[in-house]
């Protein structure tokens, strides 16, 4: 379904028209990672700039390792903000095309100026083929246009606020089978278990107060990717886990692969024992007999 290929950068923006050359960038005011760029009035935080690092590293990793080389490498960052992570992933990824989208159109001409520090059409042997698009829309409804188009891509980068993963299903849809889905999550209360109802909504997981909430914030975000990769007669593998206290931000790094995996190990319980702190996995199969070895009832 998701495997299929296209022909970006052509399926996805008409060849270039001659028009008027554009007038230079602004002048830069920031730096990251040798890359200049202007955040004007978007949100930026240069904290952030790690998960940037290990986005730009995974994608170019992913880049040299495809089985089909001679394919253009297609990236997408739906909520783009300023632009910084669309012009790092053609400046330093090395990706054929970048689609960046942000809800705010006001944001426009901060993420063109960014942007078009790259030249937006290909190189002379590549004529009439852009490397890169701007668009203003909702990122769950864009998503799910690019899958309806059958227009897959290698990398998604969504860089949401909050715990909504309504997106999540669409991004799996318009990414290409060995694709590469970068989620993330700010949903602090729910990861510490004081929005249990939103975590259940939002990634399928009930999360109680632990004394490790920063791993199970991690946990649950792959485990909403994993259950919507599974409805989708797909899995997902996960390839990295980032978590920032800035935020404090949840970032995962997954890679969809074909088929469902029946493996239900990947499926079950974490419980954690207040009278002695040790922590143990149990199986759907075990929950009449959680109990820990502290205590002599049945039932610790």
């Amino acid at each position: 379904m998701a495997a299929a290929a296209i022909s970006l950068p052509h399926s996805l923006s008409p060849p270039l028209q001659a028009t008027r050359r554009r007038p230079a960038p602004p002048a830069c005011s920031h730096s990251e990672r040798g890359v200049s760029f202007d955040p004007g009035s978007a949100f930026y935080r240069s904290d952030s700039a790690a998960g940037r690092d290990l986005a730009v590293l995974a994608a170019t990793l992913r880049r040299h390792g495809r089985l089909d080389p001679s394919a253009p490498f297609l990236c997408l960052d739906a909520m783009c903000g300023c632009g910084v992570r669309a012009l790092r992933y053609l400046a330093q990824a090395g990706a054929d095309f970048v689609w960046a989208n942000d809800a705010s159109e006001a944001l426009r001409p901060v993420i063109v100026a960014n942007l078009s520090r790259v030249e937006r059409g290909s190189p002379p042997a590549e004529a009439g083929r852009r490397r890169w698009v701007v668009s203003h829309n909702d990122a769950t409804r864009l998503l799910a246009e690019r899958y309806l188009r059958r227009e897959y891509f290698d990398v998604i980068d969504v860089d949401s606020f909050g715990g909504d993963a309504a997106y999540v299903r669409a991004a799996l849809l318009a990414l290409k089978i060995g694709g590469l889905l970068y989620l993330t999550s700010t949903d602090w209360r729910s990861a510490r278990g004081y929005g249990s109802r939103s975590s259940l909504s939002s990634y399928g997981a009930y999360v109680r107060p632990m004394p490790y909430p920063n791993e199970v914030g991690l946990r649950m975000v792959i485990g909403g990717a994993a259950r919507e990769a599974a409805l989708l007669g797909f899995h997902i593998r996960p390839v990295f886990s980032y978590f920032a206290y800035h935020g404090p931000i949840y970032r995962v790094m997954v890679q969809l692969c074909n088929g469902k995996d029946n493996d239900t190990s990947n499926y079950g319980f974490i419980s954690h024992c207040k009278s002695c702190g040790q922590s143990q996995t149990f199986g759907f199969d075990e929950l009449g007999q959680i109990s820990c070895g502290c205590t002599d009832r049945a039932v610790g």
